[in-house]
């Protein structure tokens, strides 16, 4: 590879995940420090070739269903400083369209990620202010990386992390590793657990600083016309930004 397409490409990989912390910084109010979460069980775990039935399995529940919406709590915790960062609102998951942030607290904010770009919701202005992949590289990458794991695309979790597998009961956890040095510095891992729905998801920075991500009341639908009370407003504002 030419070492000046090797260093874009690092620089890119970098850059996409100094996105992915820094919204999860901006989404969060600092609160005392709490119990610890952790994943680490499912690293002892590789992907193997039996596994793999009931990862896709696992899989198949994320993306069953056109619509998702629910609430999540966001808690980033700062070792450094012995402190939590916290966030609350609403969440819609659109299997083609891509998913929407509606934080309500500490701070208002309303974000589309979609599969080739980023749209943020002005309300001040009643106004969207799209972010271009072709402009915005980082945002494309990202982008695809959370699609890859919302829409079931398997063969794009493989092309870029190391993936781990633990089945127990109805419960299963999904480890993923990036396999980009580079990028593995800003973020050493991903798990995913739940049931039949996805209920975490843990960010671990390069430094071991965890970004938990906690869903609950899941609902789901066959189109944002169809989503009833009490997520009829995070439909709207969907509708808005498509």
């Amino acid at each position: 590879m030419p070492r000046g397409l090797g260093l874009h490409i690092r620089l890119k990989k970098r850059c996409l995940l100094a996105v992915l912390l820094a919204f999860s910084v901006a989404l969060a109010a600092p609160v005392a420090s709490g119990a610890a979460v952790s994943g680490d069980a499912v690293f002892s775990r590789p992907l193997s070739a039996g596994d793999r039935p009931a990862i896709m399995l696992a899989m198949k529940a994320l993306t069953e269903y056109p619509l998702t919406v629910g609430n999540f709590r966001q808690t980033r915790t700062v070792k450094k400083l012995n402190r939590e960062f916290v966030s609350t609102g609403s969440f819609a998951i659109d299997r083609e369209a891509g998913i929407l942030w509606d934080t309500q607290k500490p701070f208002a904010s309303v974000m589309l990620v979609g599969e080739s770009s980023i749209v943020q919701w002005d309300s001040s202005r009643n106004v969207k202010k799209p972010m271009s992949a072709r402009d915005n590289p980082a945002f494309a990458d990202f982008s695809r990386t959370i699609q890859s794991v919302f829409s079931g695309k398997f063969d794009e979790l493989e092309r870029n992390f190391k993936i781990f597998f633990e089945k127990k009961g109805e419960t299963f956890c999904i480890g993923l590793v990036p396999k980009e040095k580079a990028v593995a510095r800003v973020v050493a891992s991903i798990v995913l657990s739940g049931k039949a729905e996805l209920e975490n998801v843990t960010i671990v920075d390069g430094e071991g600083n965890p970004v938990v991500y906690e869903f609950a009341q899941h609902r789901h639908y066959a189109d944002l016309e169809s989503v009833e009370a009490p997520f009829v407003d995070i439909a709207h504002k969907f509708q808005k930004l498509k």
